[in-house]
């Protein structure tokens, strides 16, 4: 199942349906992760095998698994916002920033010879292009792309549907410096992350009309300015196949071409045994561990990852309205119990997310969790004037009961589902689990509000304070589905996001967790560590937590 997922440089969240989340868990530019190796789960931020270039074999197809085949690929709209669309958009496009293995941004020499903050008051950051960076018909790219992309995604047009206006809503001004290839960017207000918004820019002729911004890359990939591009889709068959790029002005790619299927993930596991797909992400599925295992010469791979599960609710009608409901629920479901069934049978720890903001291990983290405690969640029940009668809640003479939406043929979620409906129904609270298609899951369900209860996954980005915002306020935000925002949020994400000083940050982000914790509007449940199964000799690509995929190097080693 496809999942909400951040672009990986952007403050953005994004939806996944294999572990269905969205995101913004990763420490930001202010925040390294944590050094003590017991805090990382003893696992390693990136475990693919490393390989120099030449190390690695001229040709060849590397061929992966999606869930389903993107049905915006401008990944700035917001139907563009998903795990799989990033996968795929991430081989053709770049940007000045990228991230290391460590979680900090860099500064990619192919797009950009250097990215500086020049001053803080006002806050003002200069990007000298590389002149020889180009969009796929030979274009240069230039300031004026990034004057397009700014004014796209600033808000000040509201025919732009796009993903969240964070930090481009707070830049006044991107004017050309000493020539097109300079781009000085003046802020209106501090931004902490502003690294966050350079990992990719749109060409000003998508960014310049909102119809071609929204609608005009639904079956087609927008210009790449990367080492690959789309050489066909194949919407029906559920195919798209990249091939190097001519114009791409960097390191030749080491592949000949690079074939994404779509393949349900129920099926991934057969795939894989046949030969079909070179990688399978094996996540929490247990199923698919034990199919790895049993392939030969298969390889398994696990790092720590930005992943987290949850429970989103539809907060703003019903009885989830309630605070003591959505409290009760957060503490009658067994999340302890959900974590040791999802990672424990894939060989990776079991551990509960305490956290909305940080991921554990990260500098930052807190957990100040409600515990999974029965009797204190029929007491928050009895605080929203249910009453037990028989083997029901009621109040005012309805029963209590709840729906849970999910995306069919989508093993982890179905299976997060069920745990939910167990627990629930322990205590006398129904859960009806509603079956709908999972290509439109997130398009026709989740995006329009049309839920009462779904557990997907949020999958973050190395900025997870300014990431994480546009999941909880304002409610109008295209990334909060639950309806509601505490109006608390609005002005401690304002200062965390225009504080330069990173303890300063920390204090803020955390005091945003309470006030999270109070109002529940998710209900966090565990952290996915990255397990993946690839095809043996498969190097530079594989389970990381932060790292930017080098796709001029990615390929099988030389025998």
């Amino acid at each position: 199942m496809r999942m909400r997922k951040a672009k990986a440089l952007s403050a953005l969240a994004l939806l996944s349906a294999a572990a269905l989340a969205i995101a913004g868990c990763a420490p930001g530019n202010t925040a390294a992760p944590s050094a003590n190796p017991e805090d990382q789960n003893s696992l390693p931020s990136t475990a693919w095998v490393r390989a120099d270039a030449s190390d690695v074999k001229d040709g060849g197809t590397l061929t992966l698994a999606v869930d389903s085949m993107p049905v915006n690929w401008n990944n700035f709209q917001i139907d563009g916002n998903e795990a799989n669309t990033n996968n795929i958009v991430a081989a053709m496009q770049g940007g000045p920033i990228r991230i290391g293995e460590d979680g900090k941004p860099i500064v990619d020499q192919n797009y950009a010879s250097s990215v500086e903050l020049t001053s803080s008051d006002p806050q003002k950051v200069e990007i000298k292009l590389n002149p020889d960076a180009k969009w796929e018909d030979g274009t240069p790219i230039t300031v004026a792309d990034y004057q397009a992309t700014w004014k796209a995604n600033n808000g000040s047009n509201p025919a732009y549907v796009v993903i969240s206006t964070t930090g481009w809503d707070q830049i006044s001004s991107v004017e050309q410096g000493t020539d097109q290839f300079d781009v000085v960017i003046t802020f209106s207000s501090v931004f902490a992350d502003w690294q966050s918004l350079f990992g990719q820019v749109l060409p000003a002729s998508v960014a310049n009309d909102p119809n071609t911004f929204n609608t005009g890359y639904l079956t087609k990939a927008l210009p790449s300015s990367g080492p690959f591009k789309l050489a066909s889709f194949d919407s029906t068959a559920g195919v798209a196949t990249l091939e190097p790029n001519p114009n791409w002005w960097g390191a030749k790619p080491k592949l000949d071409s690079v074939v994404f299927r779509a393949v349900s993930q129920a099926q991934q596991g057969t795939s894989f045994s046949n030969g079909e797909i070179d990688a399978l992400n094996i996540s929490s599925n247990a199923d698919l561990y034990q199919t790895a295992q049993n392939v030969p010469g298969a390889e398994i791979q696990a790092s720590n990852g930005l992943t987290w599960t949850h429970i989103t609710m539809r907060a703003s009608s019903g009885p989830l309205a309630d605070v003591n409901v959505r409290k009760a629920v957060a503490s009658i479901v067994n999340r302890g119990q959900i974590a040791n069934n999802a990672n424990s049978p894939v060989g990776v720890p079991a551990i509960t997310q305490g956290s909305y903001i940080f991921m554990p291990g990260q500098d930052g983290y807190t957990d100040d969790s409600l515990p999974y405690d029965v009797d204190a969640g029929t007491k928050y029940l009895e605080a929203a004037g249910y009453t037990k009668d028989g083997d029901s809640w009621t109040k005012d003479g309805t029963a209590l009961s709840f729906k849970v939406t999910v995306p069919a043929d989508t093993t982890t979620n179905i299976q997060r589902a069920e745990q939910i409906q167990a627990d629930l129904a322990e205590v006398g609270i129904p859960v009806e689990l509603v079956s709908v298609p999972v290509g439109s899951y997130f398009s026709d369900y989740i995006i329009k509000g049309d839920f009462e209860m779904v557990t997907f996954s949020w999958q973050g980005t190395a900025y997870p304070i300014s990431s994480s915002r546009s999941l909880f306020t304002p409610v109008d935000s295209a990334q909060n589905y639950t309806g509601i925002a505490d109006p608390r949020l609005d002005a401690l994400w304002a200062k965390a996001n225009s504080e330069l000083d990173p303890d300063a940050r920390l204090q803020t982000a955390q005091e945003i967790d309470k006030v999270l914790w109070e109002s529940v509007p998710i209900i966090p449940i565990a952290p996915l560590p990255n397990v993946y199964a690839v095809k043996q000799g498969l190097v530079n690509w594989g389970a990381t937590q932060f790292e930017t995929i080098d796709w001029t190097i990615v390929g099988f080693a030389n025998s």
